[in-house]
């Protein structure tokens, strides 16, 4: 597009005649010039358009750019809101197996009043009871360090009760997760985005390099007044007009642009290298969580199967303990086992919920389903610390 510009200005001015050989003399005047001057820079190599085609491709980059990094937000939000899930139902087994082993405290005490139990029985069973307990204030600091995290990245603060609980329950896998998805599917990666619209501004920028070695042409004119007082504008005689051709074309500058388009090319291989990384690393990324997929879902049929098959094993001991068939001693094993079986199943489920966000983040996320800005944020936390309502 051309350049138009409007001028409006006084000037006074005094200047010495010893210049035209009349020594001593001077005179100064003022005048108004009030004028429009265009231009137009005629882009007959395609400089100008490669520079705006460079510009786009940055611009491109930054919002894949803004795109990534929202992703990492809402990733880092969906894992952080699965973890505190676990830590909150593996807390509540916790205690209800404390609970359970203080049942059968008290049974054992009840047994040993009538010696049906031995002392050695009651003093193992408070073992068990206080170490299960141990365990309770670790699973609850844990949990409420996932929550405090979890209101860190919503922008809040650690005691905002806006923030809701979490039920693992409530989270549902997909219907199926896939062992294999199409290559085209990591087109919307913003990472591989961003390095295509460097990869492109690249190539434009040796587009510019190269027109500036080559000849300019340039339109410009100018069209308006200029008056010894403002009153005079219009006046006949005053009017001033210019038109001018230009062209430029660089003989020497000490191998400047030369260089420069050297190091545009070199800045065009070292892109193309970078978006071939990008791409190689994304292809990885894809499938590593693939395989990681069908590893935790072995995993996690394989901890089902343990868990039914402990709690059946601890109900057994418990009727055959009441009968006086086995030890307690035997009891307090299977209890251990089923305990350790179910956290492990806990956190196998919460693995799954794990893998399946992270397909989501390999394959760019669905951002381009998005309908709103996700710049802008919803409230702004004032300098003061004090939260708006």
């Amino acid at each position: 597009m051309p350049s138009i510009d409007g001028h409006a200005g006084w000037t006074r001015e005094k200047f010495p005649y010893a210049e035209s050989g009349i020594p001593n003399t001077n005179a100064s005047w003022g005048y108004y010039d009030l004028h429009v001057a265009v231009s137009y820079d005629i882009d007959v190599w395609g400089g100008i358009r490669r520079g705006i085609e460079r510009e786009a491709a940055l611009r491109d980059a930054v919002a894949a750019q803004l795109q990534a990094a929202y992703l990492v937000l809402t990733a880092n939000i969906v894992s952080t809101a699965i973890n505190a899930a676990m830590l909150s139902r593996e807390m509540e087994e916790q205690q209800r197996l404390v609970t359970f082993e203080e049942e059968y405290l008290r049974t054992v005490e009840a047994q040993y009043q009538v010696g049906a139990a031995s002392a050695t029985d009651v003093a193992l069973q408070r073992t068990q009871v206080a170490e299960q307990y141990a365990l309770v204030p670790n699973f609850r600091a844990r949990f409420f360090n996932a929550r405090h995290a979890l209101a860190d990245l919503v922008g809040s603060f650690a005691t905002d009760a806006r923030i809701p609980a979490i039920d693992l329950d409530q989270l549902t896998l997909p219907a199926e997760l896939p062992l294999g998805v199409p290559s085209t599917l990591l087109e919307h990666r913003p990472d591989i985005r961003q390095a295509t619209a460097d990869l492109h501004a690249a190539t434009a920028a040796v587009g510019v390099a190269e027109a500036a070695r080559l000849p300019t042409f340039m339109l410009s004119g100018a069209w308006g007044d200029v008056a010894a007082h403002a009153a005079e504008f219009a006046v006949p005689g005053n009017g001033m007009a210019a038109l001018a051709a230009q062209i430029v074309q660089p003989i020497f500058q000490g191998g400047r642009l030369l260089h420069n388009q050297r190091q545009a090319e070199a800045a065009l291989s070292a892109s193309a290298e970078h978006w071939r990384a990008v791409v190689y690393s994304s292809f990885r990324n894809v499938a590593d969580v693939l395989t990681q997929i069908a590893g935790d879902k072995d995993a996690f049929d394989a901890d089902v199967v343990a868990e039914r098959a402990a709690s059946q094993a601890l109900s057994l001991a418990q009727k055959q303990y009441r009968l006086g068939g086995i030890s307690y001693i035997t009891v307090l094993t299977t209890e251990t086992a089923y305990q350790r079986t179910l956290i492990t199943l806990i956190e196998a489920r919460a693995a799954r919920l794990s893998d399946s966000a992270a397909l989501f983040v390999s394959l760019g996320g669905g951002w381009w389903n998005r309908h709103d800005n996700p710049v802008l944020p919803d409230r702004i936390v004032p300098l003061d610390g004090s939260v708006p309502q």
